[in-house]
């Protein structure tokens, strides 16, 4: 996970400057608390992202901004990102509420083995200390309030949520719902 980690974080740190042209980039990272419903699984969760500047070709739909998003268990447990946009709409001259919608993916493990014994050690381990997450493949669902410290550097508190709704898969939806606090960084180029 270690590498995984400073793999991302590499990534997205080299990738900004390259990409900044006349628009605002900004670069986040931040600490949640992991499984905030079911508590199932232990540990805060390390997270980066990346979101590019609005794109104006979304008028219609209030002009959202991209996202790349990493949420790494300190623990090793279930570890995501996703994609999707985000919006931004403005309380005050310097607080926002930003929704985000998109899809992510978790290392997570998705149900246990239904052919297994009740006793068996493994599927009561399981039962015991993972999210069931039923897919992979899930919807990443964000809400923040979000303030900026100066033009440049930003805080948010936070809530997420990954889940299948029933929509990507069927079955297991145990989810995660994490909440936490994460600092942002504007590259400005104007």
């Amino acid at each position: 996970m270690k590498i995984c980690v400073l793999a991302t974080m590499s990534a997205v740190i080299l990738a900004v400057p390259a990409m900044a042209d006349d628009h605002d980039w900004e670069f986040r990272l931040g600490i949640t608390a992991h499984d905030l419903s079911d508590h199932v699984e232990d540990g805060p969760n390390i997270t980066v992202g990346l979101v590019g500047p609005q794109i104006e070709a979304f008028s219609l739909i209030w002009t959202p901004r991209p996202y790349i998003y990493g949420s790494f268990n300190t623990n090793e447990l279930t570890n995501f990102g996703g994609v999707g946009l985000e919006w931004d709409f403005d309380i005050t001259p310097n607080l926002s509420f930003q929704p985000a919608f998109g899809l992510s993916y978790n290392d997570g493990v998705t149900d246990i083995d239904q052919n297994a014994p009740p006793s068996d050690p493994n599927r009561i381990r399981l039962a015991t200390t993972r999210s069931l997450m039923g897919e992979h493949i899930l919807f990443h669902t964000t809400f923040a309030l979000n303030y900026e410290l100066s033009e440049q550097i930003t805080v948010a508190a936070y809530y997420e949520h990954i889940s299948h709704g029933q929509i990507l898969g069927s079955g297991r939806n145990q989810a995660l719902d994490n909440a936490g606090v994460r600092f942002g960084y504007r590259f400005l180029t104007r």
